[in-house]
């Protein structure tokens, strides 16, 4: 049924997903940066898609254009062909990343000029939290969608004037006059309209996904990956995090009974065994979050929740539940082992007497616990970084993750950093901001000591000071070590500790420590950066290799 029975014909939309890297040629930085290591499934313009067919009816059609994809042919001329079939009504960029911004510019003239009838809108992350930006650096788009975009896309289609429909939620207008009005907000309520995405839409062997890390990721070319969102929303206000932008405070959750129902037709239909779930708060209504599990468990699939989950929900059940859904490591959203920073800084409600408990309580359960910490937050002292460091140590994670404070658009950081001018111009504009890099230039932080800290801290408490390493877990320590290589293959200390651990393992390992000792010192002997470094934490460079290194072993042998 067509919104206000308004009488039109079937309108086709073309969901353009942008390219994740920024043309050197037409960037400020000289560094050509890319924002995955893979090609991942475009899960929310596959949604949107999914909806505009079964909400319509099948009266209107959408199609998807992943300028991601590997082609012969150039982005531009990729975007000509499929407008020039001349079925195409609406073209909606889906730009999900500030670095794609060059590519919007550059396409939206295209269409513009090429073929001007026709409608052109913008959604995604960086459209949320940049739009103003965007206006006032050019675009050739009609219109940009703020928050979510299934019911907008869908008025837009129903409309029997397009434009018109600009004028409500969620549509800001391409305009001067946007840069003052209050931003609307519109989300999709019933997210039972949207949990099950129709694959079908992509050309699923195209895509090359990428389980997060951990020692038990399956890498074999059975593994049959899918990406799934249960829930929207986050009531906290961490001050680095810009997802209250996207998707508001209040929880929204689809039934369990139709998550399980979309989950048994990937396994069914494409072979699904490894599900990421990309949820913020899965596990914030607590009774919900275990019945997913329990039923989960059935489909016998590796369940992985990248995100990071909030700490403070997961009890015995809990625990024992995800383990039994498929869920071997887990990824949990710390920030910082100081009491002030989480409270006074961060602002986020984490109960530290619980942390030390909750860790020993899944990995009794079996599950490898991760940790994400962020450095170099404004306010921060180098004390509280200490602090950070003695609690990563004490507590005991299996492995812990270290990211720069980056302020991200549509943060609370990025407002602090902007007001209190601690961004260097160059910073402020979008697409601009290298995440792997400090770009905070707050009083009180010295950024080069800020670097190091982190550097060395990732050296110390997951190889060094490893945890299974030192408690003679010698099989999930080498298989850790394993998986590092697989990522980064010239990791020296990497090698070193896997060495360590197969030494550890007895003497049949042998052969397996000389080979990797021998690559560890072929690292360290054409780099003499990572030779310092490994001489600063006392590692052996002397030790005696019986037998020469074996075939295979930089696949992780």
């Amino acid at each position: 049924m067509v919104e206000n029975d308004v009488k039109i014909a079937g309108r086709k939309l073309l969901l353009v997903v942008l390219p994740y890297i920024v043309d050197n040629s037409k960037n400020t930085n000289t560094k050509v940066k890319s924002v995955r290591s893979f090609l991942a499934f475009p899960y929310g313009v596959l949604t949107i898609a999914s909806h505009i067919r079964k909400a319509s009816g099948g009266l209107h059609d959408a199609e998807i254009l992943d300028l991601n994809i590997p082609s012969p042919l150039g982005e531009a001329e990729r975007l000509r062909q499929a407008l020039a079939r001349g079925d195409v009504d609406v073209v909606g960029f889906s730009m999900s990343y500030d670095i794609s911004f060059g590519w919007l510019k550059r396409l939206s003239a295209l269409v513009r000029e090429g073929f001007p009838s026709l409608v052109q809108v913008v959604g995604g992350p960086a459209v949320t939290t940049g739009f103003k930006d965007m206006i006032e650096e050019g675009v050739n788009v009609d219109a940009f969608c703020f928050s979510e975009g299934e019911a907008g896309l869908l008025k837009l289609l129903n409309a029997a004037d397009m434009t018109s429909a600009f004028d409500g939620n969620p549509w800001i207008r391409n305009t001067s006059e946007s840069l003052t009005k209050a931003r609307p907000h519109a989300v999709t309520e019933d997210l039972d309209l949207v949990i099950d995405v129709d694959y079908e839409l992509v050309d699923v062997p195209a895509y090359s996904m990428r389980e997060a890390f951990s020692p038990f990721v399956k890498y074999t070319s059975g593994s049959k990956q899918f990406f799934l969102v249960t829930s929207r929303g986050c009531p906290f206000k961490c001050n680095f995090c810009a997802e209250p932008s996207f998707h508001g405070a209040s929880m929204r959750y689809a039934s369990v009974d139709l998550i399980i129902d979309h989950v048994r037709k990937l396994v069914d239909n494409y072979g699904l065994n490894v599900l990421t779930i990309y949820d913020d708060q899965l596990l914030l209504n607590r009774d919900r979050a275990k019945d997913l599990f329990r039923k989960l468990a059935q489909f016998n699939i590796r369940v992985e929740m990248p995100n990071g989950v909030t700490m403070s929900y997961i009890d015995e059940e809990m625990a024992y539940l995800m383990r039994r859904a498929g869920v071997d490591t887990i990824f949990l959203a710390i920030e910082s082992g100081s009491k002030r920073v989480l409270k006074e800084i961060i602002f986020k409600p984490i109960s530290f007497s619980r942390i030390k408990p909750t860790v020993e309580l899944l990995q009794a359960n079996g599950i490898f616990t991760c940790a994400f910490f962020v450095l170099g937050l404004p306010g921060e002292t180098d004390a509280e970084r200490e602090e950070t460091r003695q609690f990563i140590l004490d507590t005991g994670f299996d492995w812990a993750f270290f990211n720069y404070a980056t302020p991200l658009r549509g943060s609370a950081l990025f407002e602090q950093c902007k007001r209190e001018g601690w961004l260097a111009p160059e910073h402020q504009r979008i697409g601009t901001i290298d995440m792997t890099d400090y770009v905070i230039n707050a009083p009180g932080i010295d950024k080069v000591a800020l670097k190091r800290f982190l550097f060395d801290l990732n050296l110390e408490a997951n190889f060094v000071k490893n945890r299974n390493l030192r408690e003679g877990n010698f099989d999930l320590a080498a298989t850790t070590f394993r998986e590092v290589i697989n990522r980064h293959e010239s990791q020296p200390f990497a090698h070193y500790f896997l060495a360590e651990a197969y030494t550890g393992m007895g003497p049949e390992h042998q052969r397996l420590a000389s080979a990797h000792y021998r690559r560890f010192l072929e690292i360290t002997d054409a780099d003499a950066e990572w030779a310092d470094h490994a001489a600063r934490y006392g590692l052996d460079f002397s030790r005696t290799i019986p037998l020469p290194a074996i075939e295979g072993v930089n696949a992780g042998a």
